[in-house]
């Protein structure tokens, strides 16, 4: 990929990012059964584009009350050795910059499903997480081998170390899924770059879905105020 094609497909993942997603409301169990996953809409897909490493296919994205979950498919069977960024702030300008891309600023990091936090200066800042999984903000991640897909839920009450802030502080959430791994087409020329990294994907989370009784009680009395 020449410089000014990978600059076009960055402006253009830039550009995709700025409509958020939608948020799915569902409980995922985390079980490599991954039946779960075939009502969810995929909110972005990278597939063919890298060899030697992850090549970052499908991903899919869910929430409930307590957790963010998450899917991904991986074409050549290589999944280990990815990892998931999510920006807290949404600004691009106070995080780490993977691949100094301008795609995100990441405050917290996850290789497979090992936590850990990140500025703008430092990839790994060394403060790290609190709350579930194992307390350090890990997630749940199955399986953790090589495989064609993977499924991983985060708890959204984690907390940063550093502040005790919340790493999820409100209903956005921006996420980059990026490997250094492989020698990707999204990978600059003359190998200065190998890897592959997915489009920016800002993520709406779910409200709890209205009970149909509650619906059902308002579409009633809609019709009965109609009839007066």
């Amino acid at each position: 990929m020449t410089r000014t094609t990978l600059a076009l497909a960055v402006s253009m993942a830039i550009g995709l990012a700025g409509a958020a997603h939608a948020g799915f409301y569902k409980t995922i169990t985390i079980d490599s059964d991954f039946s779960d996953w075939a009502d969810v809409p995929a909110v972005d897909d990278d597939s063919g584009d890298n060899t030697a490493g992850p090549d970052i296919g499908v991903t899919k994205i869910a929430n409930d009350d307590n957790f963010l979950y998450i899917y991904n498919t991986f074409p050549n069977g290589l999944s280990l050795g990815t990892f998931t960024s999510i920006d807290s702030d949404s600004n691009t300008a106070t995080g780490f910059d993977v691949f100094g891309l301008g795609l995100i600023g990441s405050e917290a990091g996850w290789q497979n499903d090992f936590p850990f936090t990140q500025d703008a200066a430092n990839f790994n800042n060394g403060f790290g997480m609190s709350g579930d999984f194992f307390g350090s903000g890990a997630a749940l991640l199955d399986a953790f081998a090589n495989g064609a897909e993977r499924e991983l839920a985060i708890s959204l009450d984690i907390l940063f170390n550093q502040d005790s802030s919340a790493v999820f502080p409100d209903g956005s959430v921006n996420l980059l899924f990026w490997t250094d791994l492989g020698l990707g087409a999204d990978g600059l020329p003359g190998g200065d770059l190998a890897g592959d990294v997915s489009a920016p994907i800002s993520y709406t989370l779910a409200a709890i879905p209205e009970p149909a009784s509650v619906l059902l009680f308002g579409l009633g009395s809609l019709a009965l105020v109609r009839r007066r």
